[in-house]
Protein backbone atom coordinates (compact mmCIF):
# COMPACT_ATOMS: atom_id res chain seq x y z
CA UNK A 1 0.00 0.00 0.00
CA UNK A 2 1.37 3.64 -0.89
CA UNK A 3 2.18 6.02 1.99
CA UNK A 4 -0.71 8.05 0.66
CA UNK A 5 -3.75 5.47 1.65
CA UNK A 6 -3.00 3.28 -1.76
CA UNK A 7 -6.10 5.14 -3.51
CA UNK A 8 -4.05 8.30 -4.89
CA UNK A 9 -5.41 10.81 -2.54
CA UNK A 10 -3.55 13.09 -0.75
CA UNK A 11 -4.07 13.94 2.81
CA UNK A 12 -4.11 17.48 4.82
CA UNK A 13 -3.49 18.22 7.73
CA UNK A 14 -1.23 17.66 10.55
CA UNK A 15 0.47 14.00 11.16
CA UNK A 16 -1.34 11.57 13.63
CA UNK A 17 1.91 11.17 15.33
CA UNK A 18 1.91 13.94 17.89
CA UNK A 19 -2.01 13.47 18.30
CA UNK A 20 -2.86 16.43 16.30
CA UNK A 21 -5.98 16.49 14.16
CA UNK A 22 -6.76 13.67 12.29
CA UNK A 23 -6.64 13.77 8.25
CA UNK A 24 -8.60 14.78 5.89
CA UNK A 25 -8.28 12.88 2.59
CA UNK A 26 -8.51 14.94 -0.47
CA UNK A 27 -9.92 14.08 -3.72
CA UNK A 28 -8.08 13.91 -6.85
CA UNK A 29 -8.65 13.07 -10.54
CA UNK A 30 -11.31 13.95 -12.61
CA UNK A 31 -14.43 16.84 -11.83
CA UNK A 32 -17.87 16.42 -11.26
CA UNK A 33 -20.93 18.49 -12.43
CA UNK A 34 -21.47 18.43 -8.76
CA UNK A 35 -18.07 19.89 -7.43
CA UNK A 36 -18.09 22.56 -10.49
CA UNK A 37 -21.77 24.03 -9.49
CA UNK A 38 -20.36 23.83 -6.10
CA UNK A 39 -17.53 26.08 -7.00
CA UNK A 40 -19.22 28.10 -8.85
CA UNK A 41 -22.15 29.09 -6.87
CA UNK A 42 -19.17 29.61 -4.17
CA UNK A 43 -17.00 31.99 -6.46
CA UNK A 44 -20.52 33.79 -7.37
CA UNK A 45 -20.96 34.42 -3.63
CA UNK A 46 -17.67 35.02 -2.07
CA UNK A 47 -15.53 36.52 -5.52
CA UNK A 48 -12.06 35.39 -6.57
CA UNK A 49 -9.16 34.67 -4.56
CA UNK A 50 -8.27 33.35 -1.38
CA UNK A 51 -8.78 29.80 -2.98
CA UNK A 52 -7.86 27.98 0.34
CA UNK A 53 -10.89 29.38 1.99
CA UNK A 54 -13.27 27.29 -0.29
CA UNK A 55 -12.25 24.16 1.21
CA UNK A 56 -13.24 25.05 4.45
CA UNK A 57 -16.58 27.10 3.63
CA UNK A 58 -18.04 25.31 0.49
CA UNK A 59 -17.79 21.19 1.33
CA UNK A 60 -15.59 20.48 -1.21
CA UNK A 61 -13.00 18.07 -0.78
CA UNK A 62 -10.34 19.63 -3.15
CA UNK A 63 -7.18 21.71 -2.19
CA UNK A 64 -7.09 25.39 -3.08
CA UNK A 65 -4.90 25.26 -6.03
CA UNK A 66 -6.78 22.52 -7.50
CA UNK A 67 -10.11 25.05 -7.28
CA UNK A 68 -8.42 27.89 -8.49
CA UNK A 69 -6.92 25.93 -11.69
CA UNK A 70 -10.64 24.60 -12.40
CA UNK A 71 -11.84 28.07 -11.93
CA UNK A 72 -9.24 29.26 -14.33
CA UNK A 73 -8.77 26.75 -17.06
CA UNK A 74 -12.42 25.35 -17.01
CA UNK A 75 -15.33 27.12 -15.25
CA UNK A 76 -14.56 31.25 -15.82
CA UNK A 77 -17.45 32.87 -17.27
CA UNK A 78 -15.25 34.82 -19.26
CA UNK A 79 -13.07 32.05 -20.45
CA UNK A 80 -12.41 31.91 -24.62
CA UNK A 81 -11.62 28.68 -25.96
CA UNK A 82 -11.08 27.80 -29.45
CA UNK A 83 -9.23 29.35 -32.62
CA UNK A 84 -8.14 33.07 -32.69
CA UNK A 85 -10.12 35.26 -34.86
CA UNK A 86 -8.57 36.47 -37.54
CA UNK A 87 -7.92 40.07 -35.85
CA UNK A 88 -6.33 38.03 -32.67
CA UNK A 89 -3.88 36.29 -35.04
CA UNK A 90 -3.42 39.88 -36.77
CA UNK A 91 -3.03 41.27 -33.54
CA UNK A 92 -0.18 38.32 -32.11
CA UNK A 93 1.74 38.86 -35.47
CA UNK A 94 2.05 42.14 -35.17
CA UNK A 95 3.33 42.74 -31.50
CA UNK A 96 5.37 40.11 -31.93
CA UNK A 97 7.28 41.74 -34.69
CA UNK A 98 7.81 44.88 -32.75
CA UNK A 99 9.40 42.48 -29.52
CA UNK A 100 11.31 41.06 -32.36
CA UNK A 101 12.36 44.41 -33.77
CA UNK A 102 12.63 46.33 -30.35
CA UNK A 103 15.01 43.63 -29.30
CA UNK A 104 16.82 42.90 -32.62
CA UNK A 105 19.29 45.23 -32.32
CA UNK A 106 21.13 44.90 -29.33
CA UNK A 107 20.80 40.79 -28.87
CA UNK A 108 23.75 40.22 -31.37
CA UNK A 109 26.15 42.56 -29.22
CA UNK A 110 24.99 40.74 -26.22
CA UNK A 111 25.45 37.27 -27.68
CA UNK A 112 29.39 38.10 -28.84
CA UNK A 113 30.01 39.51 -25.15
CA UNK A 114 28.78 35.59 -23.86
CA UNK A 115 30.23 33.37 -26.14
CA UNK A 116 33.59 32.32 -26.58
CA UNK A 117 33.87 31.71 -30.03
CA UNK A 118 34.46 35.46 -30.68
CA UNK A 119 37.68 35.47 -28.16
Amino acid sequence: MAPDGGDGSRSSGASGKSGGPSRQVLKKGPWTAVEDAILMEYVKKHGEGNWNSVQRNSGLIRCGKSCRLRWANHLRPNLKKGTFSAEEERLIVELHAKLVLSMGSSTPAKLRQCTSING
